[in-house]
């Protein structure tokens, strides 16, 4: 699985020397067009257009080999595939992602990897416990994929009722030695829960089971653990993973939802405070153009038009004409907003996709806005 480590060792080719050639494709095999190894075909028609788009290359021609050899070995059990090849480095892999990804080709300095960066911004990873009174199940989901790691069980008597007179004085010590039971296996749990945190660190904790064990595991929770806790729902301990995965993902895009929501609100409330914050594709490009942004937010399926200036490379929203900062000859950008996103990254911030609500509230100011560092 494509991994955050991955992904950091990929991002140090940006301070290698020489282009480093991306490649994404779609292969779904849901999907008709992908079957009979249609991907392949996707493949060649992508780097065609990337090589007719610049002059004549013997390394993008030599990369592009590469690439299409890896793409032919590859067997596809995903969505989408990100791979990259660097002929200086001798870097040529593929890597298979569970998350729909736009196909593209890109040769340019360092990988280019916004895409798979913005997908895994919205699947952060999760750790999740399935829990009753007796059992737990402890997963990890993480970019379309779930993993089950532990079935733990303890000695839970089941809980019973006095019946007659005689028998009502043993019910309080039988219900407190219940409780102890329920609340040493819960205690089990978090430790076992603690273990996978080291082994795999994970973003967020939902707490799924009966409602009686997942009460007393929140109640039990450590503040480490506590601080990543973002939900606690019902779910039969005989949930199959991908009914688990099914639930997990229903909880993330409400949650992502609300948290674009709230972005999106204290972005615009920014806007007129001394300058923190801007909107509009103008008043963006100019302040990526200043190294000023901090967050970039804009909204799903935004598209705009810009220019590069060949002498001083800034950005410009348009595609041709004079630089606005040194007066050289400015060229249309090819995807100008997933440059963009990739400057902001580069220069250590963060980019934000919306949907939904928040992305209708941003709609009225342009589609796209900026946090600025200062």
């Amino acid at each position: 699985m494509l991994g955050r480590g991955v992904l950091s060792r990929l991002h140090t080719l940006t301070q290698a020397e020489g282009s480093t050639l991306t490649l994404y494709l779609d292969i779904d095999q849901n999907k008709q067009v992908n079957r009979r190894r249609g991907w392949l075909v996707q493949a060649e028609a992508q780097l065609k257009a990337l090589k007719a788009g610049h002059r004549s290359d013997r390394k993008l021609d030599e990369a592009c080999r590469r690439a299409l050899e890896l793409v032919r070995r590859m067997k596809p059990s995903s969505l989408a595939a990100l791979v990259v090849v660097h002929p200086p480095s001798r870097t040529a892999e593929a890597h298979q992602v569970k998350v729909p990804l736009a196909p593209s080709a890109h040769w340019r300095r360092g990988a280019f990897l916004r895409p798979v960066v913005e997908a895994m911004d919205e699947h952060e990873r999760y750790g999740v416990v399935l829990t009753s009174t007796q059992r737990a199940r402890l997963f990890t989901v993480s970019m379309g994929e779930i993993a089950e790691h532990e079935d733990l069980f303890s000695d839970t008597a089941q809980r019973t009722r006095a019946l007659g007179a005689d028998q009502m004085r043993s019910q309080k010590r039988r219900d407190r030695h219940y409780e102890e039971e329920v609340t040493l296996h819960a205690k089990k749990v978090i430790d076992a829960l603690h273990d996978l945190s080291l082994r795999m660190p994970f973003d967020r904790l939902i707490i799924a089971g009966t409602p009686k064990a997942t009460a007393q595991l929140e109640r039990l929770l450590p503040r480490r653990l506590q601080g990543k806790l973002v939900r606690s729902i019902p779910m039969a301990m005989t949930a199959t993973p991908k009914e688990v995965l099914d639930g997990i993902l229903k909880v993330r895009e409400r949650m992502e939802r609300d948290q674009e929501a709230s972005l999106v609100e204290a972005v615009l409330a920014e806007l007129h405070d001394r300058g923190k914050a801007v909107a509009g594709f103008a008043a963006v490009l100019d302040a990526v153009n200043q190294g000023r942004v901090w967050t970039l937010v804009y909204a799903k399926s935004f598209t705009a038009t810009a220019g590069e200036c060949g002498d001083c490379s800034a950005f410009s929203p348009h595609a041709r004409g004079p630089c606005v900062y040194c007066g050289g000859g400015v060229k249309p950008m090819p995807q100008p907003v997933d440059r963009l996103s990739q400057s902001v990254l580069e220069m250590g911030g963060r980019v934000e996709v919306v949907d939904g609500p928040a992305k209708s509230a941003l709609a009225k100011r342009g589609g796209i806005a900026a946090l600025m560092r200062y």
